[in-house]
């Protein structure tokens, strides 16, 4: 009796510590705020775990307002033309992270940005702010 006792016990305790896994660390997705347009791209998120983009038109002489700040987790961000070198590239923003600036336009075009978070939780703005 005092065998399955003991071995309920670690039953149990082995259940509850998985649910408690489970439930601290989800898999891949996104849970927060969304907001793109042809003037920018805003994320605020409580978990993210995954890869997002959006394509922005911009000309020569425009900047990205771009701004972060970072709460747990890591996040990588690349502003980049197709088939170009990045005009800007964040790897690795992690905990405590914050910034803001603002990135020229070389050219006229389609620029993607590009954010992959990995149990991240914060917020990034990207504005377009454009040359008159």
């Amino acid at each position: 009796m005092r065998k399955k006792i003991i071995l309920l016990s670690v039953l149990i305790v082995a259940f509850a510590a998985s649910i408690l896994i489970l439930t601290q660390n989800p898999g891949p997705g996104f849970s927060g705020e969304r907001i793109s347009d042809q003037d920018g791209f805003f994320l605020r998120f409580d978990w993210m775990n995954m890869t997002d983009s959006e394509t922005l038109e911009l000309r020569k002489g425009d900047a990205l307002r771009v701004s972060w700040q970072i709460e747990s987790g890591r996040v990588d961000i690349v502003i980049r033309q197709e088939n170009k070198e990045p005009v800007y590239q964040a790897d690795g923003r992690a905990a405590g992270d914050s910034a803001a600036f603002f990135v020229e336009i070389p050219q006229t075009g389609s620029y993607t940005i590009t954010v992959s978070a990995r149990k991240a939780k914060g917020q990034l703005a990207f504005m377009k702010m454009e040359n008159k």
